[in-house]
Order: structure tokens, then C-alpha cells, then sequence
């Protein structure tokens, strides 16, 4: 494991132990902004057995699912979020969203189907410089099945570099290639992104709206609300080996 992968996974378990003391207040706060805040679940890989930091298991990604379904929750498209955020409308009660980074493949042979069955929508941060690039990758072929299939494909820049440690014109780029790559791609307008290991700085983000985003993702833990800003949203980081009765807490309303 990579020192950056055991530093973010300390972090994660750490924050995951403060859920329990902050969430009282939080949710409080939630009520009291009117529906303002939703969990946005982030995830990466979705496999057939193993449990590893970012490797939810398939069947423990189907119990959190149905979960959702079975207990009311409004999975929204970026799009929706969006709206909402623009026009400070609250969410419909009990939303949610679900996204993936880096756009594995095993996000379409696993997690989709799971997503199709139980009819929820799901957002894809891609990396571009990888589509196509071997079987371990989402193909061209399978993100346009996904995006016509209320699975919504967005940016996760060309190489997934730390855009914080860029310069300028390799930001740009990085940012600006994989827009429009996609948008060639799929004949729509890419317009939001998240953050490469979750590194951004105000640079980032004027670079990030220069390239015409109107909002990006971070790996900050906790739920994603107005008051964040539309280019450092949070999400909630769903780990390999998080129990259900965890992700219950994560997602909770009351």
C-alpha cells in the first residue's frame, strides 16, 4: 500500500469515529437549514469478493443500495443537485447521491447492473487518460451504454494528478482535455468534477471554473450542504470495510 493510500485511510477511520459524536449536533443542523445538507457517497471500486481500503464488496454494495430504496431515499443526478443549489431550493426529503471516481470497470459489470435493478442514478467521475486502456478501465463503448442508462458520466481529469501540485497550463489541461473529451464523446455538456486524491487550493478552483465547471467534488468527509461553496462540496467515503450499521449512521436523517 502506497503512503498516501495508509495516510488517507487512517484519516477516514478517524473521521468515521467522530460520526458518532458530531452527528447529534448535525443533524440538527440539517433540520434546521430546511433539507439543505445530503450525504453524497463516494465510491471507487465495486468488486465480486474482497474488501479492501476503496473495494466495497458486491454484496455489500447491493445491502447499502436497497437500503436506500427500501427506506425512501431520492437518489439525485448532478444536474438536480445542482438546480437546488443555485436557486437555494431544499432537497426532496431523505436525498441522496452516489458517485464513483476513476471509472473502473468493474463499476460497470458490478455496480450498475445493482444500480439499474433497484432504479437509482448514479454519477461516474472518469479518468479519461484511461478509457480505453486495457480491461482493468471503463471502455468508450460501455460509458456511453452507462450515460444513456441514467448512469451519468462526468470529469475526473485526463491523468488523475494532483492539480494542486500543477502548474497553471498543466491544470488547464488536465481539466479542459477531459471536458472535452467527453463531451465529444457523449454529445452533452460535462459540468462538474471531482478532485484527483480530493487536492485542491483557491488556484485550483478559479482554474476549475476557467475550464467551465460549475461544481467539483472533494474527498472532505461529511454531508455536502450550501454553505460549502459550489467548487468544495463534501462527500461521505464509503471504505471496504464499513459495516452496515455504519452506513445506516452515515446516511441518517434523525
Amino acid at each position: 500500500m502506497k503512503k498516501s493510500s495508509k495516510t488517507f485511510f487512517i484519516t477516514f477511520l478517524l473521521l468515521l469515529s467522530l460520526m458518532s459524536i458530531i452527528r447529534p449536533v448535525f443533524s440538527k443542523e440539517i433540520n434546521k437549514n430546511g433539507r439543505q445538507a445530503i450525504p453524497v457517497l463516494m465510491y471507487h471500486s465495486i468488486t465480486e469478493d474482497s474488501r479492501k481500503i476503496f473495494s466495497v464488496n458486491k454484496k455489500d454494495f447491493y445491502n447499502q443500495m436497497k437500503y436506500l430504496k427500501d427506506n425512501g431515499f431520492n437518489t439525485l443526478s448532478l444536474d438536480e443537485v445542482y438546480e437546488h443549489m443555485i436557486n437555494k431550493k431544499p432537497f426532496p426529503e431523505k436525498s441522496a447521491v452516489i458517485t464513483f471516481d476513476d471509472g473502473y470497470k468493474d463499476n460497470y459489470d458490478n455496480a450498475y447492473p445493482i444500480l439499474k435493478e433497484l432504479g437509482l442514478k448514479a454519477t461516474i467521475f472518469v479518468v479519461t487518460g484511461n478509457v480505453d486502456e486495457g480491461s482493468y478501465y471503463l471502455s468508450s463503448e460501455e460509458i456511453k451504454k452507462l450515460q444513456r442508462d441514467n448512469i451519468d458520466i462526468q470529469s475526473h481529469t485526463v491523468n488523475h494528478l494532483k492539480l494542486s501540485k500543477l502548474t497553471q497550463n498543466q491544470r488547464i489541461k488536465e481539466l479542459s482535455d477531459s471536458k472535452e473529451y467527453l463531451e465529444k464523446l457523449l454529445n452533452k455538456k460535462v459540468k462538474y468534477m471531482a478532485y484527483p486524491y480530493g487536492k485542491y487550493n483557491e488556484n485550483v478552483i478559479q482554474d476549475v471554473m476557467e475550464a467551465g465547471y460549475k461544481m467539483a467534488f472533494t474527498t472532505n468527509q461529511g454531508w455536502m450542504n450550501l454553505d460549502q461553496g459550489m467548487y468544495s462540496l463534501k462527500r461521505v467515503i464509503v471504505g471496504g470495510h464499513m459495516r452496515m450499521g455504519t452506513f445506516k449512521k452515515l446516511v441518517k436523517f434523525d
